[in-house]
């Protein structure tokens, strides 16, 4: 199994999607969580940004969102360590989403903790540290 959801959030936290799309909606738990990392460094992964753009709705809203963080690249250290987590995940028989597995690649190579409302299948990436969501 993975991390456990860590206490002391990095200075560093990338969101994951579900998070955007709280936020994108004004939800009030995703801006609990921006509250909480309000003093950190925020990043999102292209892979994020990606699923962001599929949408049909709220792209305004998206384009904001974009201006306010920094973006993390899926370059060839993210791409290496993607391949690492999917093949121990699938040795273990607990694969999960290509696309979770390159954000959370993204943010470990980057030094980042994970902002997710998906802690079922993020959990199960060992060393990746998720932001306590209260």
């Amino acid at each position: 199994m993975g991390q456990a959801i860590e206490q002391g959030i990095e200075k560093r936290v990338a969101l994951d999607t579900s998070v955007c799309i709280e936020l994108i909606k004004k939800r009030q738990r995703a801006i609990h969580v921006i509250e909480q990392i309000s003093d950190k460094e925020i990043f999102l992964s292209s892979v994020g940004l990606f699923e962001l753009l599929l949408r049909r709705t709220n792209l305004e809203a998206v384009e904001e969102l974009i201006k306010r963080v920094n973006l993390l690249m899926l370059d060839e250290a993210a791409a290496r360590k993607s391949a690492e987590i999917r093949k121990e995940l699938n040795s273990q028989g607990t694969p999960i989403e290509l696309r979770d597995i390159f954000i959370a690649a993204t943010a470990m190579v980057n030094g980042c903790s994970l902002a997710t409302l998906n802690v079922k299948d993020f959990s199960r990436i060992k060393g990746l540290k998720l932001v306590k969501i209260s």
